[in-house]
């Protein structure tokens, strides 16, 4: 399958003539898109600007978009940069050769597509979308899977917990800080609007931006932990796949005269929950690892254990079968243990996947272990612990 990334780089030490024929090409697009037909523009770029941008807004700047045949990257090792990239300018036959510094090296083999040239605050970012052919390998019925299943909620963004050899392994509760971040700039937003701040539109949409680019930090941080994770196993000798719970039905438009309560609804309609799906999917397939999407319905109100329907006590699940093992759970571990089961019972022989129903396989670890003492550490098997 062909998998894209794109990989983001900053435009290094430019001199004086290069940044004058980037900014020269980069303020006639602006003008060719504002009205303006008499601008010395490339013909490639403006081809682009016609194929790509069909609403203009008077206030705002649009990046170049280079076409991939015009677009050039090579890998030189120069004492400058490790990346050089030419990008076409008018006025300048074969382009201008520019250094980059991207956020990570380029694979030996890849494909360019379109890419995009972005300037901000004086400063150049070339955003270079590269794709290449990769074996996404499923694993088979009897090879030594490892299932990485991912709850995603409001509470902790991603609960990430390996089930492998019938046994639970390494919970994790990843991107608790979004929480914090986003009631920070919640409060700084109310008190600009109580205050009646000038420009306040402008200021709040300004915080807006930055919010979002805090929140995208740490989902990529965190999403490449579970990646990274993940082929750790396969080099252990595992077949591992990544399963994450499908969300459906949470953001619902509202009924007139239904009484909905504001917080809940501004955190609900803030889950991140399509960017984390996003994230692991391109980055797992990139490693060539497979990452798929379950049905969650019911994954939080059902026992990982004896499969009886509980309650949820705030972040604790209840269970209400008083011949249960355990009494209470924490609500986000209960919910991406019962997805990694669920997806494991319905992995078929041909490698495909059905509608999930809500029943559920049991993982359970043998009363020989739960004797055990807890283990102390995240690496070895967990217990029920009682959360």
């Amino acid at each position: 399958m062909k998998v894209t990334k794109t990989i983001k780089a900053a435009v290094v030490h430019l001199t004086k003539t290069k940044e004058g024929l980037l900014n020269r090409e980069y303020d006639a697009l602006q003008a060719y898109l504002h009205g303006s037909n008499e601008v010395e523009l490339y013909s490639a770029n403006k081809q682009q600007a016609k194929r790509f941008y069909k609403k203009i807004k008077p206030d705002k700047e649009y990046p170049l978009s280079i076409r991939k045949d015009l677009l050039r990257i090579e890998k030189r090792d120069t004492k400058i940069a490790k990346y050089w990239a030419r990008v076409p300018v008018k006025g300048k036959k074969g382009g201008v050769w520019i250094a980059i510094k991207p956020h990570c090296d380029f694979p030996d083999k890849y494909e360019i597509c379109e890419s995009k040239l972005i300037r901000d605050n004086g400063r150049f970012f070339l955003n270079i979308t590269i794709q290449k052919d990769i074996e996404v390998k499923y694993p088979s019925e009897f090879s030594k899977i490892a299932v990485i299943a991912c709850d995603l909620g409001e509470t902790n963004p991603i609960t990430s917990v390996e089930l492998r050899e019938g046994r639970i392994f390494n919970p994790k509760f990843s991107g608790a800080d979004i929480r914090k971040i986003r009631a920070h700039y919640n409060h700084i937003r109310k008190g600009i609007g109580k205050k009646k701040v000038k420009h306040a539109l402008r200021i709040i949409k300004k915080i807006g931006h930055k919010e979002k680019r805090k929140v995208r930090d740490i989902l990529h941080k965190e999403t490449t932990k579970i990646v990274n994770r993940a082929k750790e196993l396969r080099e252990e000798g595992y077949e591992p796949i990544i399963v994450i719970g499908k969300l459906k039905g949470l953001r619902r438009p509202h009924k007139k005269y239904v009484a909905r309560c504001r917080k809940n609804n501004r955190k609900v309609h803030s889950m991140p929950s399509y960017m984390i799906t996003e994230m692991l999917k391109y980055k797992a397939n990139w490693e060539g690892i497979p990452a798929v999407q379950v049905n969650e319905a019911w994954s939080s109100q059902k026992c990982h254990v004896c499969q009886e329907i509980g309650r949820r006590n705030k972040r604790l699940f209840v269970c209400l079968n008083p011949m249960c093992e355990i009494k209470e759970y924490n609500a986000d571990l209960n919910g991406a243990i019962n997805i990694g089961n669920r997806f494991l019972d319905h992995w078929l022989r041909n490698r495909a996947l059905v509608d999930m129903p809500l029943s559920s396989r049991v993982s359970r670890i043998s009363d020989e272990e739960n004797a055990l003492e807890k283990q102390s550490t995240m690496e070895e098997p967990t217990e029920l612990v009682q959360w």
